[in-house]
């Protein structure tokens, strides 16, 4: 603004003395002599020199002007522009404050819920530990009533066991005291067991003798065989079903395999960049749930035939 008042400043004052020069004041009426037209002539061509510098002057200043008018709407444009990005942005801050107080909010709900549940927990176990103190306690030192339970048990025990040691000596002195004296001695040990063999033997043989003669006595007069029939099998169709049910998840399962392991080598075959090694291993995954595939559907036709086959005879 300084420079254009300055402009227009100097331009004011050139135009002032071009109106001085071209109007003199003691301009007369007389012809002008030879010397005057001389003189005229190089005024005007000063004259013509300050005109050509004020048009220089006028067009630099309506340039100055020109490019003040289009820097001052870049400045409106800028402004407007610069306005509509800062609103954006406050209305972007705003929505990612809010949704921002929304997180904290839920994570602080989060927190305290876990901290409550921290809590409960602690008191939780604390009880446990006192429990489990206490029963340890107790498993350490046992009461009076305890101790005389133990004590009447042994008792109880040790009465037991002398009447079973009775009684066992009782039944030995019976099996091998043959002369009632109430001892045993050797000899009378190995009398005894001497006869308990004999009679051992002795019912053995007539065992033997009895179980030949009935022997002879069936191959003599052999009894007729009783014709039986087998007892027919009974159909479990809901196993059957089952195992068809289980084929058909297995045949899906192996089909659903197959077409993934087909694809990744379809895609690896195409792709020129695949290692040469990745393109073998995902050949032979895809032969080997190709087999699979294949065998999973030969299970699957043998145990629909099973059941359909059973269902129909279960019909008739």
């Amino acid at each position: 603004m300084k420079t254009l008042c300055k402009f227009r400043y100097l331009t004011g004052l050139i135009a002032l003395a071009f109106i001085l020069l071209a109007n003199p004041a003691n301009a007369t009426d007389r012809k002008p002599s030879s010397r005057d037209r001389k003189a005229s002539s190089s005024e005007d061509k000063r004259v013509q020199d300050y005109k050509r510098r004020i048009a220089d002057i006028n067009q630099r200043v309506a340039a100055a002007q020109k490019a003040l008018g289009q820097a001052a709407a870049d400045y409106k444009a800028q402004v407007v522009r610069k306005e509509k990005e800062l609103r954006e942005l406050s209305d972007q801050y705003r929505e990612k404050a809010a949704s921002t107080k929304k997180d904290v909010a839920e994570l602080r709900k989060d927190q305290t819920e876990i901290a409550q549940a921290l809590s409960k927990y602690q008191a939780a176990l604390r009880t446990k530990q006192v429990v489990d103190a206490k029963r340890a306690a107790e498993s350490k030192a046992p009461s009076d009533k305890a101790k005389r339970n133990h004590t009447v048990r042994s008792k109880d025990q040790r009465e037991a066991i002398k009447k079973k040691a009775e009684e066992s000596r009782r039944a030995h002195l019976k099996r091998f005291d043959s002369n009632r004296d109430g001892k045993v001695t050797k000899e009378e040990s190995r009398a005894v067991l001497a006869a308990e063999a004999k009679r051992r033997d002795a019912a053995r043989k007539k065992s033997s003798e009895t179980k030949r003669k009935s022997n002879e006595d069936t191959r003599r007069n052999p009894e007729p065989k009783k014709q039986t029939k087998p007892a027919p099998k009974k159909i479990d169709l809901d196993r059957l079903r089952a195992n068809y049910v289980r084929a058909q998840k297995s045949d899906d399962s192996a089909k659903r395999l197959l077409a993934n392991a087909k694809r990744a080598y379809d895609e690896a075959r195409g792709n020129k960049k695949t290692y040469k090694v990745d393109l073998e291993r995902l050949e032979k995954n895809y032969e080997r749930t190709k087999k699979n595939a294949y065998t999973v559907g030969r299970v699957l036709v043998s145990t629909k035939r099973a059941y359909e086959y059973a269902r129909e005879k279960q019909r008739r």
